[in-house]
């Protein structure tokens, strides 16, 4: 199921307890009463809307991301007003110290410091740490090995995690001077005339400023330490794990404007960049630089030329004429398997007026293309290739890749299932009924697949592109599998091809979908329409077996699935034969489409497929109407699957579907025939639910026939769902007066 998350992200608030002016507006004379706001109440204004909207719309902040800087140039009481502020108006909304993540900035470093000192987190720890509150790993003060859970923000499902970066250890670190240079240069103010007291201190404070550089910088014992932490972090039970850093330096600078500085980025960059890589993080916040930037970083791989893409979110902070920015919103979506991120800046309000909405920017965390380090296209006309070995991340991505920017596009999917697992593949978040178990979903999957790959079927006058009957005995004399083992018995080849479609049967010569009466009825045929086997000697006497299907359209929240299942009980039957083991397994469909309610388009009703696959169910389904007793595995499980066929008929007059959806015929009429034969004279409910089989029956059969437009669903969906509303009455009715069995 997928999750999502709301954070707010704070960053260079530059503020203190005394107020730090905030120049917004245009004041020439000085008039009692009348000032310039602080940056601490425009910014606590700004909080207060915040809490007061997200209470309106029922929401609640998972964390909130403070990227340093709470200080104004080192001015005291920046860190205990900001917290004051953010617990004050947004307790309400979720926030506690245990749910923030507070990292150092430069300006939260005393000048006169040393790198890893006490002193140089001592205002920092105080306010942020003593609140409880989840900080970095500092340097020089907390212990090796980490404690994890003083360093990371945790989900309650494990989906993600925000682990805290310090980048500002050596920021306004003076630097060693050389000798003879450092023999002389506390005296160079000296040479001043001994009366220019001022003018020695400026040159004092000019050379201070000389050998004093804001650098960036990640300790060696702060990367291991946080290897360690995500090491430790426990992950959740499927699915991948979104993870966060949050730091106050950039990786890149976000924007054009260029700064002329020593040491300007972080100096051992790659070395972050790589860690990053390395543990997998999807998402970095940072701040500093005061420019809102929302970009991917790709970080290169070091052997097959492959890249990681973290997406990089800035932070920008709020001056005079640049108040839409203060803060952010940042809200992930579609965790686990399609994450995205959408960033919205929080503008400061002004007193009295509304807060004005800003624009949200939304970007996805994935990529269908296979090389994630190429540019990702995703234009119409191009196709989208999506590529993976976790089933359950593979079906999502494809889902929303077939809904938005491959509609009615071509989707190319290569899945790398497990070959040693002996389960037929079925996402777990595919729309069964919540009460289907493993066993369940697995029985459901084997028999609806299994009709699909069914060699005879006793509805091939309905459907006759049934794809077993098609594979087994094209022409109805050719079994294209059994030549297919026999081809790859003897050899790779490039023509272990079996085709779906007979021009001679499936197609109108003179070109008209409308021949025959019904639109496309002349050439109703199947979207799987060829199937192509690979064998790859992976391993001496262990062949790989690889399936290439192409369809001419593909539905993949309900089909695509199922075509899966398919693919992969071919691919198990040929590998067995060649002493081999399946392989990957690629769908490539010419026009990828989705539905998202739930029909029954993906295969006949279950009473229709008891004919092919378990005639004996139509008896012990009568058998318990009959006498009103479920009693027995045979008769629950035949009566469990008639509920169940109820609820897909009556899915299926809910919606029209354009393509058509199967609907149950001959099993309904069986059903009848046998209640009506086996019923007592005067058991007048089993005559009337003998009847009500046989009109839906019929009434199903007579919309098949139509041409199935949309008016054609109109007439027939409200008397199809009255029958199957009066079935579920009349099941209900009989099981309620159990008789004796043998009447």
């Amino acid at each position: 199921m997928a999750t999502q998350a709301l954070f707010l992200h704070v960053t260079d608030a530059h503020i203190g307890m005394s107020g730090t002016p905030f120049g917004r507006h245009d004041i020439k004379a000085q008039i009692p009463g009348i000032r310039q706001p602080t940056r601490e109440e425009v910014l606590d204004l700004a909080l207060a809307r915040l809490g007061q909207r997200l209470a309106a719309e029922g929401c609640t902040l998972d964390g909130v991301l403070f990227s340093g800087d709470a200080l104004d140039r080192g001015r005291a009481g920046g860190h205990e007003r900001l917290l004051e502020m953010l617990l004050e108006r947004l307790r309400h909304c979720g926030v506690v110290p245990e749910r923030i993540i507070a990292t150092p900035g430069n300006h939260d470093m005393p000048r006169t410091s040393l790198p890893g000192s006490e002193e140089r987190y001592a205002a920092f720890r105080d306010v942020w740490g003593k609140a409880g509150c989840i900080l970095p790993w500092l340097d020089g003060i907390d212990a090796v090995p980490p404690s994890p859970d003083r360093h990371r923000l945790l989900s309650s499902d494990l989906r993600w995690a925000v682990f805290p970066i310090n980048t500002s250890n050596w920021s306004h670190v003076t630097s060693i001077l050389p000798k003879p240079l450092a023999d002389v240069w506390s005296h160079i103010p000296d040479l001043l005339p001994e009366k220019d007291a001022e003018g020695r201190e400026e040159l004092r404070r000019q050379l201070e400023a000389l050998v004093r550089y804001d650098m960036a910088r990640v300790s060696h014992d702060q990367l291991e330490a946080l290897r360690a932490i995500v090491a430790a972090t426990p992950q959740p039970s499927d699915g991948k794990q979104l993870r966060i850093a949050v730091m106050h330096h950039h990786l890149r600078a976000p924007s054009l404007r260029e700064e002329v500085k020593a040491f300007e980025g972080i100096s051992n960059l790659e070395q972050i960049r790589t860690f990053l890589r390395d543990s997998g993080f999807a998402v970095v916040v940072h701040g500093h630089k005061h420019e809102h930037a929302i970009r991917f970083e790709t970080v290169e791989g070091t052997k097959d030329g492959s890249g990681h893409r973290v997406l990089v979110l800035s932070g920008a902070t709020f001056e005079p004429g640049r108040e839409n920015d203060a803060a952010r919103l940042v809200t992930l979506t579609g965790l686990p398997n399609v994450p995205q991120v959408e960033v919205e800046p929080l503008a400061l309000p002004h007193p009295g007026a509304a807060t004005p909405r800003m624009v949200s920017e939304t970007q996805r965390l994935w990529t269908a293309q296979p090389t994630a380090g190429s540019p990702v296209v995703l234009a119409a006309d191009v196709p989208v290739v999506i590529h993976g070995s976790d089933l359950d991340e593979v079906y999502e991505r494809a889902c929303r890749s077939a809904e938005t920017d491959a509609e009615r596009g071509i989707v190319i999917v290569h899945l790398d299932l497990p070959a040693d697992d002996p389960r037929l593949p079925l996402p777990s978040s595919y729309p069964l009924p919540s009460e289907f178990d493993e066993p369940r979903r697995q029985a459901w999957i084997r028999d609806l697949a299994g009709w699909w790959q069914i060699e005879r079927s006793q509805l091939e006058h309905r459907i006759p592109y049934i794809h077993g009957t098609r594979l087994r005995r094209y022409g109805g004399k050719i079994d294209q599998i059994n030549r297919i083992i026999k081809l790859l018995k003897h050899k790779p080849s490039t023509r272990a091809v079996a085709v779906l479609v007979d021009p001679f049967r499936d197609f109108d010569p003179s070109g008209d979908p409308g021949a025959g009466g019904r639109r496309g009825r002349k050439e109703d045929f199947a979207s799987f329409c060829l199937v192509e086997f690979r064998r790859r000697n992976v391993q001496p006497g262990r062949p790989q077996v690889d399936a290439i299907a192409f369809y001419r359209a593909q539905e993949f929240a309900r089909w695509w699935p199922i075509n899966i299942a398919e693919l992969r009980i071919l691919q198990l039957e040929i590998a067995e034969a060649l002493g081999g083991q399946p392989g990957r397994i690629t769908t490539i469909a010419a026009d990828a489409r989705t539905i998202s309610r739930s029909p029954t388009q993906v295969a006949m009703p279950i009473i229709d497929r008891w004919l092919d696959q378990a005639p004996e169910m139509l008896h012990l389904l009568a058998s318990a109407l009959l006498t009103g007793s479920a009693t027995g595995e045979g008769r629950s499980a035949a009566l469990r699957d008639w509920e169940q066929t109820l609820s897909d008929l009556h899915d299926s007059t809910c919606g029209y579907y354009p393509d058509g959806v199967p609907v149950a015929i001959e099993g309904l009429r069986m059903l009848g025939s046998f209640i009506e034969a086996a019923a007592g004279s005067d058991d007048q409910a089993a005559k009337d639910f003998s009847r009500l089989l046989n009109d839906l029956a019929a009434r199903n059969a007579s919309y098949e026939a139509s041409p199935r437009e949309k008016s054609d669903f109109v007439l027939w969906s409200p008397t199809a769902a009255r029958l199957v509303a009066d079935l579920r009455k009349g099941t209900a009715l009989l099981m309620a007066h159990p008789k004796p069995d043998g009447r």
